[in-house]
């Protein structure tokens, strides 16, 4: 999705901390699911992360779970996060609180079709690809609005993939192949008003454990 205002921009992608569902291969969805111990550490690590960088807005999901890593960024930079209903994960209907293990057992045929295509092929009462589209082009455009240059962005596994494939153009049938770990974050840059994913899924601050590593985020490179 284009920039007509032709500003520099680096948006960086965020997912939020570990779950006890992550840990149970559930579907969460729009299920309100706090973080675990571990789920609080990681935020704190992103957190830590992009001290340095560093942000000059935070948009993030209302769910707890997102919430709580925007707010632990937002503690680190000294900006309380906004708010975008737009942002919240993929409502999965009747598949929130399914275990992927029982659902491949339980409804193997339409967990196969998912699997396969997941945003064309929704379960039944789920949110379709038309959608998550409009909602999240919604959001995009408030992220490219404004005169802000470094932007994070905190959501979910399922609307990350959907913000690769509705703000950089990549393919929505294919987007499902790229891995979004808990707090891991990927950097978008706005060139000549196009957006460019710089790179994605990196989870370095949160595998560095408690060394409290300071790691750059761009390194070195001026817009």
């Amino acid at each position: 999705m284009a920039d007509n205002n032709n500003t520099p921009r680096r948006v960086i992608l965020a997912r939020h901390g570990q779950t006890e569902w992550n840990k149970e291969y559930r579907f969460q969805g729009r299920t309100n699911v706090q973080l675990t111990e571990e789920g609080q550490r990681q935020a704190h690590s992103l957190a830590l992360r992009l001290e340095s960088w560093p942000p000059e807005v935070i948009y993030t999901s209302p769910l707890d779970r997102a919430l709580y890593t925007a707010n632990a960024i937002g503690e680190r930079v000294n900006i309380k996060p906004i708010v975008l209903a737009e942002l919240q994960e993929i409502n999965f209907a009747s598949w929130e609180g399914q275990s992927i293990a029982g659902l491949e057992r339980e409804q193997h045929e339409n967990f196969a079709k998912w699997r396969a295509d997941p945003f064309f092929n929704p379960p039944a009462g789920a949110e379709t690809w038309e959608q998550i589209y409009t909602r999240l082009s919604r959001a995009v455009k408030t992220f490219l609005d404004g005169s802000y240059k470094n932007i994070v962005v905190v959501s979910h596994g399922g609307i990350m993939r959907a913000l690769y494939a509705v703000f950089t153009g990549l393919n929505p049938h294919k987007v499902w192949n790229m891995d979004v770990s808990n707090c891991a974050i990927s950097g978008v840059e706005m060139r000549k008003g196009r957006p460019c994913l710089v790179f994605s899924n990196d989870d370095l601050h949160v595998r560095a454990g408690e060394s409290g590593v300071k790691m750059p985020v761009w390194e070195g490179v001026t817009i």
